[in-house]
């Protein structure tokens, strides 16, 4: 049982007027090929310029995991505020999770349960890294070679890949432009998508279906 739960303060409002505002979290694996293990990935990622804005790698899915993503977001971002937003995980609702989150004046918001679609943005990038990574670094035979592989496509992504919703502009770009000029922060509001949201009522739909 949870020992800390939060209301869904987020309520699938994904669009931020600026850097810092509103944090996602989650982990994702991956199966390293030929090894029968598996690596584990935690991030924190700004909804306001889809930006990782920390991240840990690791070959347990644990609070260890959860919170080396959390220092490495506080270290890149010592001044943040944010809301953070995440599933019911067991890492998420410890009490000392949330004092942490409070420590750093820090609000928490959690998806409802069973509703993916309450973190759709988090979800929807840990998909889009993981398909990246296969497609820059196919041959990986050791965890190792995994964490370079992510490092590298994580890089690539933040530098190296022009989004349609930023007008061809990297998430790194559009960061580093908000941060030069805080108060003009450009937001770049979510289009949205039917189909998307079709998708997603049609998950939550098959998982209410009874056994």
């Amino acid at each position: 049982r949870p020992e800390e739960t939060s209301a869904n303060v987020l309520n699938r409002n994904f669009n931020a007027s600026k850097p810092n505002e509103k944090w996602c979290t989650d982990i994702t694996e991956e199966k390293i090929p030929g090894t029968g293990k598996k690596i584990y990935l935690c991030t924190i990622f700004d909804l306001y310029d889809r930006y990782p804005v920390g991240y840990a790698l690791s070959q347990h899915n644990d609070t260890v995991l959860v919170n080396a993503a959390l220092i490495a977001a506080w270290k890149k971002e010592s001044d943040s505020h944010a809301m953070l937003h995440s599933d019911r995980g067991f890492q998420f609702t410890r009490v000392p999770f949330t004092n942490e989150l409070k420590e750093h004046g820090m609000s928490q918001s959690m998806s409802r349960v069973g509703r993916c679609i309450d973190n759709g943005p988090m979800e929807g990038w840990q998909g889009i890294i993981k398909e990246m990574r296969l497609v820059l670094y196919p041959e990986i035979n050791s965890y190792e070679e995994m964490v370079q592989a992510f490092n590298k496509t994580i890089d690539y992504y933040i530098n190296y890949d022009p989004q349609e919703r930023f007008e061809g502009k990297t998430a790194g770009e559009v960061r580093a432009e908000a941060k030069r000029n805080p108060s003009k922060a450009r937001e770049y509001k979510i289009k949205q998508d039917k189909r998307y949201k079709d998708y997603w009522e049609e998950i939550e739909a098959k998982k209410n279906q009874p056994a």
